[in-house]
């Protein structure tokens, strides 16, 4: 009741949980089966949407939605919030412990120096983490994880060094996306 228009006017929520809607209402195609994403405001939002619109999210390090649930338009329940949503969320990430947790979460490890407040809040460290903990099926391990995060370099299961595969990415990255 207090929302101005202006605040509502920027209330991304609506948005996003609109096009969910349209999705799930055989809007786009008859899509039954959606699935949001989102990291920090991003994983927030998707929270949101994803509570309101019954497509089940997964967030790395997103916002909370359960001291707020009351004040969205239309509200959200704590049952859709412990069914519909999970939360990837690393240890020192205190973005993510803000606004309080659903049911479904996961805590994780952050490798970050502890002398720095905002490193555990990094979308791309914590699909490293994920992919050391829980392996990568065969795919590739990021080469960022190694080389901006520091993980340990992965076993060379084929004939190239992890250094040459990362190289041979690199190269391959700037083809396609030439800076001129």
């Amino acid at each position: 009741m207090v929302e101005s228009k202006t605040i509502s006017d920027v209330s991304y929520y609506k948005a996003t949980t609109q096009f969910a809607d349209d999705v799930l209402d055989d809007g786009y195609g008859g899509y039954t089966n959606l699935h949001i994403t989102g990291a920090s405001l991003g994983g927030g939002l998707a929270i949101i949407s994803g509570a309101q619109s019954g497509a089940f999210t997964v967030a790395i390090s997103g916002m909370g939605a359960t001291l707020s649930r009351e004040t969205f338009d239309p509200p959200v329940t704590v049952e859709a919030l412990n069914t519909d949503t999970f939360d990837w969320i690393p240890e020192r990430d205190y973005i993510a412990r803000i606004g309080g947790r659903a049911m479904l979460y996961q805590n994780a490890q952050c490798r970050a120096p502890k002398n720095n407040l905002f490193a555990c809040h990094n979308m791309w460290r914590s699909l490293c983490e994920l992919a050391y903990q829980c392996g990568t099926e065969g795919r590739p391990f990021e080469c960022r994880c190694v080389q901006q995060h520091g993980y340990p370099i992965p076993e060379t299961n084929g004939n190239r060094t992890f250094e040459e595969a990362c190289q041979e990415a690199e190269t391959a990255w700037y083809e396609m996306f030439p800076a001129d």
